[in-house]
């Protein structure tokens, strides 16, 4: 059955909700000129200036270019894949899992912000939404999925739209930026844990604090970490 566009937004989890809300509500103020591009896009400079603009760290992931079809495209992606993975992999109702999306986006976005240290772009939304989007892939790699009309294997569908926007002829450097990030996420936290026996990254006690009174205790096995209540 098919939901209005009201019971779809309070359908959302959480984070999806709070990032989308924010990604949609600063990229359309720009649009509007409630405030002006040159104020929330990266740039090193003003943040390491004398009165640093610290916000810029943040505004950056908010905005995801100027208005048209490929922004719309890019929140398209953000809504259903962020939506996903924290409804499969990170469910709201199951302790601490809300605090490591919370990890899992930071993770990204740390990793994206030292990536555009050294290769100029202007901003990271679509970079972020690119690394759900791979994440996504990997749970079900081998699954078969639809893709206007066509069968592929879910971990092929960050590939077709990387090279989707090659075609269009858009810069893929944000979306390769976002599959690299989302690879050694998954790397570290997936196969690293199982092949290596070692936990390397973690959720902070303190975020577990922030969004949860419950944290899971993390278990030492072999083979790498179970998780009890």
């Amino acid at each position: 059955m098919s939901m209005s566009p009201e019971e779809y937004f309070r359908s959302l989890p959480p984070v999806t909700k709070t990032y989308l809300c924010g990604a949609v509500g600063l990229t359309m103020a720009e649009y509007l000129g409630i405030v002006k591009i040159e104020m929330v896009i990266l740039n090193y400079g003003l943040i390491f200036s004398k009165w640093p603009q610290i916000w810029r760290l943040v505004t950056c992931f908010l905005f995801f270019g100027k208005f048209g079809m490929p922004v719309l495209f890019q929140f398209f992606i953000l809504g259903r894949y962020l939506n996903l993975v924290e409804t499969g992999k990170y469910k709201p109702s199951e302790p601490g899992k809300t605090a490591e999306m919370v990890t899992f986006l930071l993770f990204g976005a740390i990793c994206l912000l030292v990536f555009a240290y050294f290769v100029p772009v202007f901003y990271l939304g679509p970079s972020l939404s690119f690394m759900v989007l791979y994440i996504w892939s990997r749970s079900d790699a081998m699954n078969s999925v639809s893709f206007w009309g066509f069968r592929i294997k879910q971990w092929h569908v960050p590939f077709v739209m990387l090279l989707m926007a090659v075609i269009m002829k858009s810069n893929p450097i944000l979306d390769i930026f976002g599959i690299m990030v989302g690879h050694l996420w998954h790397f570290l936290t997936e196969i690293v844990p199982q092949v290596y026996g070692r936990q390397i990254i973690w959720t902070p006690t303190f975020i577990y604090r922030m969004f949860d009174n419950r944290p899971p205790r993390i278990i030492p096995r072999r083979g790498g970490y179970s998780l009890r209540d």
